[in-house]
């Protein structure tokens, strides 16, 4: 369970630190800001699906 969490900290600091990117660039145009909101969403929904696996895997204890 150690690794499951030390990932999803690594995840939070890794969304805050794009965050923390984007604000540096100011303030995005009407489409890059879609674009990168659906990266976003992509990449959370990535997340999930290997976090569905790791479980997959720590129940079958491989």
């Amino acid at each position: 369970m150690e690794h499951k969490k030390k990932l999803e900290e690594l995840n939070k600091e890794s969304l805050q630190k794009l965050e923390d990117y984007v604000k540096t660039k100011g303030e995005l145009k009407g489409e890059d800001h879609e674009k990168l909101h659906r990266a976003k969403d992509e990449w959370q929904t990535a997340w999930r699906k290997l976090m569905d696996a790791l479980m997959v895997l720590e129940r079958l204890e491989i």
